[in-house]
């Protein structure tokens, strides 16, 4: 598994450990890890922009249908 791979999966799956590492000892965490917390954080940025329009989109449609 590539580098870029195993940031990936991190990213998506939202690696708990990294963050329970993060929290007890932040200066243990190699560049790699700190690249796929930061990451994590722009998708789930990203996905509450994205979860944010498709309700706005599906209001504005029930508010059209009355």
């Amino acid at each position: 598994m590539t580098d870029q791979e195993r940031i990936i999966i991190t990213s998506v799956w939202n690696d708990m450990s990294l963050r329970m590492k993060l929290e007890d000892d932040p200066y243990s965490l190699t560049q790699d890890e700190l690249k796929a917390l930061q990451s994590n954080d722009r998708f789930n940025t990203q996905l509450k922009g994205l979860l944010k329009d498709a309700f706005i989109r599906k209001g504005l449609l029930q508010a059209r249908s009355l």
